[in-house]
């Protein structure tokens, strides 16, 4: 074996874990007991550290290519669209279906096709972008799935009535859908550069993280990570409007930036 081919076979190898734990994800989401929903949820968000790790691995080695982009792709549509869909509907949305008005399994679509949207547009923008983006265009769909697995989580751990499941879901589905087709700039910590006292920042970080899960519940410490993220682009919009207006500056348009 060529071992400079085989090296290419290693970020590919991430992303199919990514794709593995979504299926289980999916097959969990169908047994439809309490620990099966928290043993999807996590699937989910090993997919989404799988996910992470595949790009930088494949940047590390420089190892990117047009297959592994695609297949990327492939990945995240099953991992972070169709699973927390079949999740999201299995243990709350599926319960507005009761009186057949499909309700439910229309928010579990709208989900999926604001995410097979997301990343089609990904897609189309990274063939004209050349170069690294430090912001990505409407939220990342693992960020998405990461919010409705871990909510998912955290209602089984709190043990959360139907109704509030429900609410809690359909308004959690409904809001990322439309943030990741949305044109709202989220930051990405991809290419940044980390300086010595970064990097003891963000080990100091890591403990803070680490000590709240043992704590607390691991379920809410990740929710309550991912909604600041999410929450952070609008906020960072809002932000930047107010002080255009403030000093009188019409807003410009956004130039397209790449996932």
């Amino acid at each position: 074996m060529d071992l400079r081919k085989s090296k290419y076979i290693l970020p590919n190898l991430f992303t199919l874990s990514s794709v593995f734990f979504g299926l289980l994800a999916v097959i969990w989401s169908m047994e439809g007991t309490a620990e099966a929903f928290r043993r999807a949820a996590l699937a989910i968000v090993m997919a989404a550290i799988a996910d992470g790790l595949d790009g930088r691995v494949a940047r590390m080695t420089r190892t990117e290519t047009k297959f592994g982009v695609q297949l990327d792709s492939l990945a995240d549509i099953l991992s972070f669209g169709m699973a927390p869909a079949v999740l999201a509907y299995a243990f709350a949305l599926r319960q507005i279906d009761v009186d057949g008005s499909h309700a439910g399994l229309i928010l579990a679509f709208l989900y999926l096709a604001c995410g097979a949207m997301r990343l089609a547009r990904f897609n189309v923008q990274a063939e004209r972008t050349r170069g690294p983006s430090n912001f990505f265009t409407g939220l990342p769909i693992p960020g998405a799935a990461g919010i409705v697995a871990t909510l998912v989580w955290m209602c089984v751990d709190l043990d959360v009535n139907a109704e509030t499941q429900v609410l809690l879901t359909g308004i959690a589905m409904l809001s990322v859908g439309m943030l990741m087709v949305s044109t709202v700039r989220y930051r990405n910590f991809k290419h940044v550069h980390l300086t010595l006292p970064i990097k003891v920042l963000l080990l100091v970080m890591v403990a803070l993280i680490v000590a709240a899960i043992v704590k607390t519940k691991a379920s809410a410490v990740l929710l309550v990570l991912g909604s600041a993220y999410v929450v952070m682009g609008p906020a960072e919009w809002l932000v930047t409007l107010a002080w255009r207006i403030r000093h009188g500056r019409r807003p410009t348009p956004r130039a397209r930036e790449p996932l």
